[in-house]
Protein backbone atom coordinates (compact mmCIF):
# COMPACT_ATOMS: atom_id res chain seq x y z
CA UNK A 1 0.00 0.00 0.00
CA UNK A 2 1.36 3.39 -0.98
CA UNK A 3 1.83 5.68 2.00
CA UNK A 4 0.48 9.22 2.02
CA UNK A 5 3.24 11.82 2.46
CA UNK A 6 2.53 14.23 5.32
CA UNK A 7 4.13 17.19 7.04
CA UNK A 8 4.32 17.14 10.83
CA UNK A 9 3.71 20.26 12.90
CA UNK A 10 4.74 20.13 16.55
CA UNK A 11 2.91 22.92 18.41
CA UNK A 12 4.35 23.06 21.92
CA UNK A 13 2.27 25.50 23.96
CA UNK A 14 2.42 26.67 27.55
CA UNK A 15 -0.40 24.43 28.76
CA UNK A 16 -0.77 21.91 25.96
CA UNK A 17 0.99 20.02 23.19
CA UNK A 18 -0.42 19.31 19.74
CA UNK A 19 1.33 17.19 17.14
CA UNK A 20 -0.51 17.29 13.81
CA UNK A 21 0.08 15.53 10.50
CA UNK A 22 -1.16 17.42 7.44
CA UNK A 23 -1.41 16.33 3.82
CA UNK A 24 0.63 18.33 1.33
CA UNK A 25 -2.50 20.26 0.34
CA UNK A 26 -3.32 21.21 3.91
CA UNK A 27 -5.80 18.66 5.27
CA UNK A 28 -5.46 17.38 8.81
CA UNK A 29 -4.69 13.66 8.70
CA UNK A 30 -3.99 12.87 12.36
CA UNK A 31 -3.65 14.78 15.61
CA UNK A 32 -2.25 13.78 19.00
CA UNK A 33 -2.32 16.05 22.01
CA UNK A 34 -1.47 16.20 25.68
CA UNK A 35 -1.82 18.62 28.58
CA UNK A 36 1.19 20.28 30.16
CA UNK A 37 1.39 21.04 33.86
CA UNK A 38 2.57 24.55 34.74
CA UNK A 39 4.78 24.59 37.83
CA UNK A 40 4.42 27.60 40.13
CA UNK A 41 5.80 26.76 43.57
CA UNK A 42 6.98 30.32 44.23
CA UNK A 43 4.88 33.46 43.65
CA UNK A 44 5.84 35.01 40.32
CA UNK A 45 7.60 31.86 39.10
CA UNK A 46 6.14 29.94 36.14
CA UNK A 47 8.04 26.88 34.96
CA UNK A 48 7.63 23.78 32.81
CA UNK A 49 9.35 20.40 33.21
CA UNK A 50 10.93 20.20 29.77
CA UNK A 51 12.18 16.64 30.27
CA UNK A 52 8.57 15.59 30.72
CA UNK A 53 7.65 17.80 27.76
CA UNK A 54 10.11 15.91 25.58
CA UNK A 55 8.59 12.60 26.76
CA UNK A 56 5.16 13.83 25.68
CA UNK A 57 6.54 14.99 22.31
CA UNK A 58 8.12 11.60 21.73
CA UNK A 59 4.92 9.78 22.63
CA UNK A 60 2.77 11.93 20.32
CA UNK A 61 5.20 11.79 17.40
CA UNK A 62 5.51 8.02 17.71
CA UNK A 63 1.74 7.58 17.58
CA UNK A 64 1.64 9.38 14.26
CA UNK A 65 4.90 8.05 12.84
CA UNK A 66 3.81 4.43 13.36
CA UNK A 67 0.60 4.97 11.38
CA UNK A 68 1.15 2.53 8.49
CA UNK A 69 -0.83 4.67 6.04
CA UNK A 70 1.37 7.77 6.17
CA UNK A 71 4.99 8.80 5.75
CA UNK A 72 6.37 11.90 7.46
CA UNK A 73 8.58 13.84 5.04
CA UNK A 74 9.18 17.04 7.01
CA UNK A 75 8.82 18.39 10.54
CA UNK A 76 8.41 21.95 11.80
CA UNK A 77 8.18 23.46 15.27
CA UNK A 78 5.90 26.04 16.82
CA UNK A 79 6.48 26.87 20.47
CA UNK A 80 5.33 29.13 23.25
CA UNK A 81 7.87 31.87 23.81
CA UNK A 82 9.94 33.05 25.37
CA UNK A 83 10.71 29.95 27.41
CA UNK A 84 14.30 30.07 28.60
CA UNK A 85 15.94 26.64 28.74
CA UNK A 86 19.50 26.02 29.93
CA UNK A 87 21.21 22.91 28.57
CA UNK A 88 24.42 20.96 29.01
CA UNK A 89 26.70 19.48 26.32
CA UNK A 90 24.20 16.70 25.56
CA UNK A 91 21.25 19.11 25.29
CA UNK A 92 19.89 17.85 28.60
CA UNK A 93 18.03 20.60 30.45
CA UNK A 94 19.52 22.07 33.59
CA UNK A 95 16.39 22.77 35.62
CA UNK A 96 12.93 23.58 34.38
CA UNK A 97 12.13 25.83 31.46
CA UNK A 98 11.18 29.35 32.56
CA UNK A 99 7.98 30.38 30.78
CA UNK A 100 6.89 33.77 29.43
CA UNK A 101 4.44 34.24 32.33
CA UNK A 102 7.35 34.15 34.80
CA UNK A 103 8.14 37.47 36.49
CA UNK A 104 11.21 36.60 38.59
CA UNK A 105 13.57 38.71 36.47
CA UNK A 106 11.80 42.07 36.82
CA UNK A 107 14.77 43.53 38.71
CA UNK A 108 17.23 42.27 36.09
CA UNK A 109 15.13 43.84 33.32
CA UNK A 110 15.11 47.15 35.20
CA UNK A 111 18.90 47.00 35.73
CA UNK A 112 19.44 46.31 32.03
CA UNK A 113 17.14 49.14 31.00
CA UNK A 114 19.02 51.54 33.30
CA UNK A 115 22.11 51.12 31.09
CA UNK A 116 20.32 53.01 28.29
CA UNK A 117 19.72 56.78 28.21
CA UNK A 118 15.96 56.23 28.46
CA UNK A 119 13.28 53.58 27.93
CA UNK A 120 12.56 55.21 24.58
CA UNK A 121 16.22 54.88 23.57
CA UNK A 122 16.09 51.18 24.40
CA UNK A 123 12.88 50.49 22.48
CA UNK A 124 14.02 52.55 19.49
CA UNK A 125 17.27 50.60 19.21
CA UNK A 126 16.00 47.12 20.10
CA UNK A 127 12.46 47.31 18.69
CA UNK A 128 10.58 46.32 21.86
CA UNK A 129 10.05 47.56 25.38
CA UNK A 130 12.23 46.11 28.10
CA UNK A 131 9.87 43.75 29.91
CA UNK A 132 10.56 40.22 31.09
CA UNK A 133 8.34 38.73 28.36
CA UNK A 134 10.08 40.71 25.59
CA UNK A 135 13.59 40.62 27.03
CA UNK A 136 14.45 36.99 27.80
CA UNK A 137 18.07 37.95 28.43
CA UNK A 138 16.84 39.35 31.76
CA UNK A 139 15.80 35.82 32.73
CA UNK A 140 19.22 34.58 31.62
CA UNK A 141 20.74 37.24 33.89
CA UNK A 142 18.56 36.09 36.78
CA UNK A 143 19.96 32.57 36.42
CA UNK A 144 23.49 33.98 36.35
CA UNK A 145 22.83 36.08 39.46
CA UNK A 146 20.80 33.61 41.54
CA UNK A 147 21.84 30.13 40.35
CA UNK A 148 25.59 30.42 39.65
CA UNK A 149 26.16 26.64 39.58
CA UNK A 150 23.47 26.23 36.94
CA UNK A 151 24.93 29.12 34.98
CA UNK A 152 28.43 27.67 35.14
CA UNK A 153 27.21 24.28 33.92
CA UNK A 154 25.17 25.80 31.08
CA UNK A 155 26.63 25.26 27.62
CA UNK A 156 23.62 26.47 25.65
CA UNK A 157 20.66 28.75 26.39
CA UNK A 158 17.78 28.34 24.00
CA UNK A 159 14.03 28.38 23.67
CA UNK A 160 11.63 25.43 23.59
CA UNK A 161 12.10 24.89 19.85
CA UNK A 162 15.89 25.06 20.35
CA UNK A 163 15.54 22.19 22.84
CA UNK A 164 13.16 20.01 20.81
CA UNK A 165 15.20 20.51 17.64
CA UNK A 166 18.36 19.51 19.51
CA UNK A 167 16.69 16.35 20.82
CA UNK A 168 15.47 15.43 17.35
CA UNK A 169 18.53 16.31 15.30
CA UNK A 170 21.50 16.81 17.63
CA UNK A 171 21.71 20.42 16.42
CA UNK A 172 20.16 23.57 17.82
CA UNK A 173 19.35 27.14 16.82
CA UNK A 174 17.01 29.99 17.65
CA UNK A 175 14.73 31.56 15.07
CA UNK A 176 14.36 35.28 14.42
CA UNK A 177 10.79 35.43 15.79
CA UNK A 178 11.98 34.27 19.22
CA UNK A 179 15.30 36.12 19.17
CA UNK A 180 13.09 39.21 18.72
CA UNK A 181 12.04 38.80 22.36
CA UNK A 182 15.54 38.50 23.77
CA UNK A 183 16.58 42.14 24.22
CA UNK A 184 19.97 41.30 22.66
CA UNK A 185 18.76 41.25 19.05
CA UNK A 186 17.97 44.29 16.93
CA UNK A 187 14.71 43.88 15.00
CA UNK A 188 15.61 46.48 12.38
CA UNK A 189 18.75 44.49 11.55
CA UNK A 190 17.61 40.88 12.02
CA UNK A 191 20.76 39.00 11.07
CA UNK A 192 22.41 37.92 14.30
CA UNK A 193 22.83 38.73 17.97
CA UNK A 194 23.89 42.34 18.47
CA UNK A 195 27.41 42.59 19.91
CA UNK A 196 26.77 45.86 21.76
CA UNK A 197 23.64 44.47 23.40
CA UNK A 198 25.38 41.24 24.35
CA UNK A 199 28.09 43.27 26.06
CA UNK A 200 25.60 45.45 27.93
CA UNK A 201 23.57 42.41 29.07
CA UNK A 202 26.77 40.49 29.94
CA UNK A 203 25.54 37.39 28.07
CA UNK A 204 28.36 35.36 26.46
CA UNK A 205 27.73 34.69 22.78
CA UNK A 206 29.20 31.18 23.14
CA UNK A 207 26.27 30.20 25.37
CA UNK A 208 23.76 31.14 22.66
CA UNK A 209 22.65 29.22 19.57
CA UNK A 210 22.87 30.67 16.07
CA UNK A 211 20.01 32.92 14.93
CA UNK A 212 18.37 31.61 11.74
CA UNK A 213 15.17 32.25 9.73
CA UNK A 214 12.21 30.14 10.96
CA UNK A 215 11.97 27.90 7.90
CA UNK A 216 15.65 26.93 8.13
CA UNK A 217 16.37 23.20 8.16
CA UNK A 218 18.25 22.88 11.45
CA UNK A 219 19.15 19.26 10.69
CA UNK A 220 17.71 15.81 10.08
CA UNK A 221 16.34 13.41 12.67
CA UNK A 222 19.11 11.39 14.32
CA UNK A 223 19.19 7.71 13.34
CA UNK A 224 18.61 6.44 16.87
CA UNK A 225 15.75 8.88 17.43
CA UNK A 226 14.19 7.98 14.07
CA UNK A 227 14.36 4.29 14.93
CA UNK A 228 12.82 4.74 18.39
CA UNK A 229 9.98 6.91 17.11
CA UNK A 230 9.28 5.16 13.82
CA UNK A 231 10.29 8.18 11.75
CA UNK A 232 11.92 7.82 8.33
CA UNK A 233 15.67 8.22 8.62
CA UNK A 234 16.94 11.64 7.62
CA UNK A 235 13.63 13.48 8.04
CA UNK A 236 14.38 17.23 7.83
CA UNK A 237 13.38 19.49 10.73
CA UNK A 238 12.66 23.22 10.45
CA UNK A 239 13.56 25.21 13.57
CA UNK A 240 10.15 26.88 13.30
CA UNK A 241 8.95 29.92 15.21
CA UNK A 242 6.95 31.28 18.09
CA UNK A 243 3.41 29.93 18.07
CA UNK A 244 1.59 33.15 17.19
CA UNK A 245 4.07 33.84 14.40
CA UNK A 246 3.47 30.30 13.10
CA UNK A 247 -0.28 30.92 13.10
CA UNK A 248 0.28 34.21 11.24
CA UNK A 249 2.28 32.29 8.65
CA UNK A 250 -0.41 29.60 8.36
CA UNK A 251 -2.97 32.18 7.19
CA UNK A 252 -0.53 33.89 4.81
CA UNK A 253 -0.85 37.06 6.87
CA UNK A 254 0.72 40.01 5.03
CA UNK A 255 -2.21 42.49 4.78
CA UNK A 256 -1.64 45.58 6.97
CA UNK A 257 -5.35 46.48 6.85
CA UNK A 258 -6.46 43.29 8.54
CA UNK A 259 -5.85 41.94 12.03
CA UNK A 260 -5.85 38.40 13.27
CA UNK A 261 -6.48 37.05 16.72
CA UNK A 262 -4.88 33.99 18.24
CA UNK A 263 -7.26 32.84 20.95
CA UNK A 264 -5.61 30.41 23.35
CA UNK A 265 -4.17 30.65 26.87
CA UNK A 266 -3.23 34.18 25.85
CA UNK A 267 -5.32 36.37 23.60
CA UNK A 268 -3.18 38.03 20.96
CA UNK A 269 -4.29 40.59 18.37
CA UNK A 270 -1.72 40.82 15.59
CA UNK A 271 -0.90 43.40 12.90
CA UNK A 272 1.67 43.27 10.09
CA UNK A 273 4.03 45.85 8.53
CA UNK A 274 6.52 45.77 5.67
CA UNK A 275 9.00 47.99 7.54
CA UNK A 276 10.18 48.07 11.16
CA UNK A 277 7.92 50.96 12.21
CA UNK A 278 7.57 49.51 15.68
CA UNK A 279 5.57 50.80 18.64
CA UNK A 280 6.65 49.72 22.11
CA UNK A 281 3.03 49.33 23.24
CA UNK A 282 3.10 46.05 21.32
CA UNK A 283 5.28 42.95 21.34
CA UNK A 284 7.15 43.26 18.05
CA UNK A 285 8.98 40.54 16.17
CA UNK A 286 10.25 39.48 12.80
CA UNK A 287 7.69 37.61 10.70
CA UNK A 288 8.18 34.17 9.18
CA UNK A 289 7.83 35.97 5.84
CA UNK A 290 11.16 37.70 5.07
CA UNK A 291 10.89 41.49 4.89
CA UNK A 292 7.85 41.69 7.18
CA UNK A 293 7.39 42.42 10.87
CA UNK A 294 4.44 41.59 13.08
CA UNK A 295 3.20 43.36 16.19
CA UNK A 296 1.20 41.61 18.89
CA UNK A 297 -1.08 43.14 21.45
CA UNK A 298 -1.12 40.34 24.01
CA UNK A 299 -3.46 39.67 26.90
CA UNK A 300 -1.58 37.15 29.03
CA UNK A 301 -4.48 35.10 30.41
CA UNK A 302 -7.53 35.52 28.16
CA UNK A 303 -8.27 31.81 27.78
CA UNK A 304 -6.17 31.02 30.84
CA UNK A 305 -8.58 33.01 33.02
CA UNK A 306 -11.50 30.86 31.88
CA UNK A 307 -9.51 27.71 32.57
CA UNK A 308 -8.57 29.07 36.02
CA UNK A 309 -12.22 29.86 36.75
CA UNK A 310 -13.31 26.33 35.81
CA UNK A 311 -10.60 24.64 37.87
CA UNK A 312 -10.83 26.80 40.98
CA UNK A 313 -14.25 28.46 41.23
CA UNK A 314 -16.82 26.76 39.00
CA UNK A 315 -15.52 23.29 39.70
CA UNK A 316 -18.80 21.58 38.85
CA UNK A 317 -18.09 22.28 35.16
CA UNK A 318 -15.79 19.45 34.12
CA UNK A 319 -14.58 20.87 30.82
CA UNK A 320 -14.73 23.99 28.68
CA UNK A 321 -17.56 22.75 26.43
CA UNK A 322 -19.98 22.34 29.36
CA UNK A 323 -19.01 25.76 30.72
CA UNK A 324 -19.45 27.26 27.25
CA UNK A 325 -22.97 25.87 26.99
CA UNK A 326 -23.82 27.48 30.33
CA UNK A 327 -22.54 30.97 29.49
CA UNK A 328 -24.97 31.21 26.54
CA UNK A 329 -27.66 31.89 29.16
CA UNK A 330 -25.88 35.07 30.33
CA UNK A 331 -26.86 38.61 29.42
CA UNK A 332 -24.47 41.16 27.87
CA UNK A 333 -22.94 43.28 30.61
CA UNK A 334 -23.13 40.49 33.21
CA UNK A 335 -25.57 42.53 35.33
CA UNK A 336 -22.80 45.01 36.16
CA UNK A 337 -20.06 42.51 37.09
CA UNK A 338 -16.67 43.37 35.54
CA UNK A 339 -13.52 41.26 35.69
CA UNK A 340 -9.90 42.35 35.25
CA UNK A 341 -8.07 39.23 33.95
CA UNK A 342 -4.62 40.03 35.35
CA UNK A 343 -3.97 36.64 36.95
CA UNK A 344 -0.30 36.68 35.91
CA UNK A 345 0.36 40.39 35.64
CA UNK A 346 -0.41 41.85 32.24
CA UNK A 347 1.21 42.85 29.00
CA UNK A 348 -0.60 45.06 26.48
CA UNK A 349 -1.86 47.67 27.10
CA UNK A 350 -0.79 48.22 30.73
CA UNK A 351 2.54 46.36 30.85
CA UNK A 352 2.60 45.72 34.57
CA UNK A 353 3.81 42.43 36.09
CA UNK A 354 2.29 43.52 39.43
CA UNK A 355 -1.24 43.89 38.04
CA UNK A 356 -3.83 41.76 39.83
CA UNK A 357 -7.11 40.16 38.84
CA UNK A 358 -10.23 41.83 40.21
CA UNK A 359 -13.98 41.27 40.23
CA UNK A 360 -15.92 44.51 40.56
CA UNK A 361 -19.57 45.36 40.84
CA UNK A 362 -20.93 42.29 42.59
CA UNK A 363 -23.95 42.43 44.86
CA UNK A 364 -26.40 40.00 46.44
CA UNK A 365 -28.30 39.89 43.16
CA UNK A 366 -25.39 38.51 41.15
CA UNK A 367 -24.86 34.84 40.35
CA UNK A 368 -22.18 32.43 39.18
CA UNK A 369 -23.43 33.07 35.65
CA UNK A 370 -22.56 36.76 35.94
CA UNK A 371 -19.07 35.87 37.14
CA UNK A 372 -18.65 33.50 34.23
CA UNK A 373 -19.91 35.99 31.67
CA UNK A 374 -17.65 38.71 33.08
CA UNK A 375 -14.55 36.56 32.47
CA UNK A 376 -15.56 35.99 28.84
CA UNK A 377 -16.24 39.70 28.46
CA UNK A 378 -12.83 40.59 29.92
CA UNK A 379 -11.18 38.77 27.01
CA UNK A 380 -13.22 40.74 24.48
CA UNK A 381 -12.64 44.03 26.31
CA UNK A 382 -8.87 43.50 26.35
CA UNK A 383 -8.94 42.94 22.58
CA UNK A 384 -10.93 46.18 22.15
CA UNK A 385 -8.34 48.12 24.12
CA UNK A 386 -5.59 46.73 21.88
CA UNK A 387 -7.55 47.28 18.64
CA UNK A 388 -8.32 50.88 19.56
CA UNK A 389 -4.69 51.66 20.30
CA UNK A 390 -3.53 49.93 17.10
CA UNK A 391 -5.96 51.92 14.96
CA UNK A 392 -4.66 55.17 16.46
CA UNK A 393 -1.08 54.12 15.72
CA UNK A 394 -1.69 52.72 12.24
CA UNK A 395 -4.00 55.55 11.19
CA UNK A 396 -6.90 53.50 9.85
CA UNK A 397 -9.81 51.43 11.08
CA UNK A 398 -9.70 47.65 11.21
CA UNK A 399 -12.97 46.30 9.84
CA UNK A 400 -12.27 42.56 9.87
CA UNK A 401 -10.44 40.10 12.11
CA UNK A 402 -9.47 36.54 11.24
CA UNK A 403 -9.35 34.39 14.35
CA UNK A 404 -7.60 31.10 15.06
CA UNK A 405 -7.13 28.93 18.14
CA UNK A 406 -9.19 26.93 20.61
CA UNK A 407 -11.11 30.01 21.75
CA UNK A 408 -12.89 30.10 18.40
CA UNK A 409 -14.73 26.90 19.36
CA UNK A 410 -17.02 29.08 21.51
CA UNK A 411 -19.70 30.62 19.30
CA UNK A 412 -20.83 32.76 22.22
CA UNK A 413 -17.35 34.23 22.58
CA UNK A 414 -16.92 34.77 18.85
CA UNK A 415 -20.23 36.64 18.59
CA UNK A 416 -19.33 38.66 21.68
CA UNK A 417 -16.03 39.72 20.08
CA UNK A 418 -17.79 40.74 16.86
CA UNK A 419 -20.17 42.85 18.97
CA UNK A 420 -17.53 44.37 21.23
CA UNK A 421 -14.89 44.95 18.53
CA UNK A 422 -17.59 46.19 16.13
CA UNK A 423 -15.91 44.27 13.32
CA UNK A 424 -16.49 41.25 11.11
CA UNK A 425 -15.03 38.33 13.04
CA UNK A 426 -14.04 35.39 10.85
CA UNK A 427 -12.88 31.96 11.96
CA UNK A 428 -11.15 29.17 10.08
CA UNK A 429 -12.15 25.52 10.09
CA UNK A 430 -8.64 24.78 11.37
CA UNK A 431 -8.19 25.29 15.11
CA UNK A 432 -4.59 24.09 14.79
CA UNK A 433 -3.18 27.04 12.86
CA UNK A 434 0.12 27.20 14.75
CA UNK A 435 0.73 23.49 14.16
CA UNK A 436 -0.15 23.98 10.50
CA UNK A 437 2.25 26.92 10.18
CA UNK A 438 4.95 24.75 11.72
CA UNK A 439 4.16 21.92 9.29
CA UNK A 440 4.44 24.34 6.34
CA UNK A 441 7.87 25.38 7.58
CA UNK A 442 8.72 21.68 7.73
CA UNK A 443 7.65 21.53 4.08
CA UNK A 444 10.14 24.27 3.24
CA UNK A 445 12.89 22.41 5.14
CA UNK A 446 11.96 19.31 3.10
CA UNK A 447 12.10 21.36 -0.13
CA UNK A 448 8.42 20.73 -0.90
CA UNK A 449 8.13 24.50 -1.03
CA UNK A 450 10.97 26.77 -2.07
CA UNK A 451 10.63 29.47 0.60
CA UNK A 452 7.94 31.23 2.71
CA UNK A 453 6.88 33.34 -0.30
CA UNK A 454 6.31 30.30 -2.55
CA UNK A 455 2.88 30.90 -4.18
CA UNK A 456 2.12 27.17 -4.13
CA UNK A 457 1.92 27.06 -0.30
CA UNK A 458 -1.68 26.18 0.67
CA UNK A 459 -2.35 28.86 3.29
CA UNK A 460 -5.49 28.78 5.44
CA UNK A 461 -8.49 30.84 4.43
CA UNK A 462 -11.47 32.00 6.53
CA UNK A 463 -13.71 29.06 5.65
CA UNK A 464 -15.22 28.74 9.11
CA UNK A 465 -18.10 30.83 10.46
CA UNK A 466 -18.32 34.62 10.10
CA UNK A 467 -19.82 36.69 12.92
CA UNK A 468 -21.19 40.17 12.32
CA UNK A 469 -21.82 42.88 14.94
CA UNK A 470 -25.27 42.58 16.52
CA UNK A 471 -27.82 45.12 17.64
CA UNK A 472 -27.16 48.54 19.10
CA UNK A 473 -28.80 47.38 22.33
CA UNK A 474 -26.25 44.61 22.78
CA UNK A 475 -23.38 46.95 21.87
CA UNK A 476 -24.58 49.55 24.38
CA UNK A 477 -24.74 46.94 27.16
CA UNK A 478 -21.18 45.83 26.45
CA UNK A 479 -19.88 49.38 26.21
CA UNK A 480 -21.35 50.26 29.60
CA UNK A 481 -19.29 47.45 31.16
CA UNK A 482 -16.29 48.31 28.98
CA UNK A 483 -16.33 51.85 30.38
CA UNK A 484 -15.98 50.42 33.88
CA UNK A 485 -13.33 47.93 32.68
CA UNK A 486 -11.31 50.79 31.17
CA UNK A 487 -11.50 52.84 34.37
CA UNK A 488 -10.73 50.07 36.87
CA UNK A 489 -7.02 49.56 36.31
CA UNK A 490 -6.08 53.28 36.42
CA UNK A 491 -8.07 53.56 39.65
CA UNK A 492 -6.30 50.56 41.21
CA UNK A 493 -2.82 50.85 39.68
CA UNK A 494 -1.18 52.50 42.71
CA UNK A 495 -2.67 49.94 45.08
CA UNK A 496 -1.59 47.03 42.87
CA UNK A 497 1.95 48.38 42.64
CA UNK A 498 2.22 48.65 46.41
CA UNK A 499 2.05 44.87 46.89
Amino acid sequence: MKKQPVLLGIDAGTSGLKVCAFSLNGFLVQKEQASIAIISKTPGFTEVDVNHYWTLVRHAVKKIATNSRISIIGIGLSTTCPMVITMDDDFSPLGNGIAFLDNRAVAEAEQYLAKFPSPEAYSTFVGNRCSVSTCSSSTMSWIRNHEPKRWQATKLIGMLNSFIAAKLTGRSAIDTTQASYSGIFQLANPQDWNDDLLHMADIPREKLPDVVPPSTCVGTVLAEVAQSLGLPAGTPVAIGSGDTAAAAFAIGFTDPHQAFESSGTSGVLTFVQDKPNLNSMFMNRCHVFPGYWISHGANSMMGGAIDWLRKNILTEYKDFSVLDEKVIEAVPGAHGVVFLPYLAGERCPIWNPKAKAVWYGMSLDNTQLDMLESVFEAGAFSMLQIKTYAEQFLGFSIKSILAVGNGTKSEHWCQMKADVLHAKYMTTDCTDAAAYGAALMGGIAAKIFSDPLDPSIPFLHPEGKTYLPGTDTVYTAYMKSFGIYNALYPALEKLMNSH
